[in-house]
């Protein structure tokens, strides 16, 4: 059986942790675009990341409802449920969407300052956030819907609509940050704008492809109005702890970021660019724990509790051995993946020693994020609440404060006391996973 689990959860990761390192690769080419604009436009992407992984949290933690839903679906074989379940997703993406969006635009300038941008950031950090949000409102029910289509087992979708954004959007980026083919070069404009024209293509692909898909994971015109209020219900009940705990996790990184963002311009680049180049494994990590949130809801809902086991074991044994690989070139040639995105020697040789430190800090974040995707799709997202606030306000935040007013380490010490977080929070998630209590958890 292990062989299977194993060909079973190659199946479901590789098409997702390809979408997510597509994500990865074009945030790469904005970065270095954007790189070239100047510090200032760095800086100004950076003041915007958290808030807007904020937004992404809530809209992935809907997600983490509707796979945890689902799946359990999936595996019992109730085709009408699921199809109903799917409908009542859809609404339920579109609600947060429209929530989510209003509240960006309107508080951009208030949301900016609070990040602590400096003088010469806040105004462009405004511009670029609303220029977000209509790609945004597409970009946040896609999150939802692609969420239904992996609960079934169906990760290619996602993928290729995924290639066609990223494609999208580096081209937008080429033509409107630099002006080429006689478009007006518009500098960190053109990258907001291009990356919004592309989400909304995207997020208008995914629609075409649910309406026209047979199976049960499809939207039909003579169903979409089919809300039922028992199964959003079932679906909130899942997300709720998700939502907390993304929510937790998200708002000590607003506030960590504003102790680095303290630090001035420098860090605030240094800081982003080194985010980027660390979700190399975060987003294959993350789309590990995507699939083997499949496999354990589907596992568990057809009473299979020991392929659910299987499959997460095989997850963490998968993610080891990459995040390991990643890790190692942090260490080893740092200085090679700074100078993709910046020439500013400062920048460079502060981000060096941030990767150093990121190469031991990112081998039990990925494991994290494993144990974290299984846990939820077997519904145990309390837990997962629970550690994530212990972990990143109890140690994280603490460490920083410590580290960077206190004792004036700086970014260095801010990087310390993450990797301090991720070890305590592995321990804990290791030893939910361990008392095996997640078998019996209800949807």
């Amino acid at each position: 059986m292990r062989r299977q689990v194993r060909r079973d959860l190659i199946n479901l990761a590789w098409p997702t942790a390809t979408e997510q390192l597509l994500g990865l690769t074009t945030q790469m080419v904005d970065m270095a675009f954007v790189g070239r604009v100047g510090a200032y436009a760095v800086a100004a992407v950076g003041v915007v990341t958290q808030p807007l992984w904020l937004t992404f949290g809530l809209a992935g933690a809907m997600g983490v409802g509707v796979i945890a839903l689902v799946s359990r679906l999936t595996g019992a074989g109730d085709d009408e449920s699921v199809e109903r379940a799917v409908s009542t997703a859809a609404w339920l993406g579109l609600l947060l969407s429209l929530l989510l969006c209003a509240g960006l635009y309107f508080g951009a300038p208030q949301i900016v300052t609070a990040m602590g941008a400096p003088p010469d950031v806040h105004p462009h950090g405004v511009l670029y956030l609303k220029l977000l949000v209509p790609g945004l409102l597409g970009h946040y029910w896609f999150i939802t819907m692609a969420a239904a289509l992996r609960a079934a087992g169906e990760t290619r979708i996602p993928m290729l609509l995924a290639l066609g954004v990223n494609g999208l959007n580096v081209v937008l980026d080429w033509l409107l940050i630099f002006g080429h083919l006689g478009f007006p070069a518009l500098g960190l404009a053109g990258a907001a704008l291009a990356t919004s024209i592309a989400r909304l293509f995207g997020s208008a692909g995914l629609a075409v492809v649910l309406f026209r898909r047979q199976g049960p994971v499809a939207l039909r015109w003579r169903t979409l109005w089919r809300f039922s209020p028992a199964l959003a219900v079932r679906t909130l009940r899942a997300a709720y702890p998700s939502a907390l705990e993304r929510t937790a996790s998200t708002l000590s990184m607003v506030v960590y970021a504003i102790l680095i963002n303290r630090l001035g311009t420098i860090a605030i680049a240094t800081q982003q660019i080194a985010y980027v180049i660390e979700d190399i494994i975060w987003l294959v990590a993350f789309g590990l724990g995507t699939s083997c949130a499949t496999l354990v809801g589907q596992s568990l809902g057809a009473r299979n509790p020991d392929r659910a086991r299987l499959a997460m074991l095989e997850g963490l044994r998968l993610g080891g051995i990459f995040t390991l690989s990643v890790a190692a070139s942090y260490l080893l040639i740092p200085g090679v993946y700074m100078r993709i995105f910046t020439t500013e020697p400062d920048v460079i040789a502060l981000g060096t020693m941030a990767l150093r430190v990121a190469a031991l800090a990112d081998i039990p974040m990925g494991l994290v994020l494993i144990l974290n995707g299984g846990l939820q799709g077997a519904g145990d997202t309390r837990a997962a609440a629970a550690f994530t606030l212990l972990g990143s306000w109890g140690v994280r935040l603490t460490l920083a404060y410590l580290m960077i007013d206190i004792f004036g380490w700086g970014l260095f010490g801010a990087w310390i006391a993450a990797a301090c977080d991720w070890v305590v929070r592995l321990l804990l998630f290791w030893h939910r996973f361990e008392r095996g209590r997640w078998r019996e958890m209800a949807v």
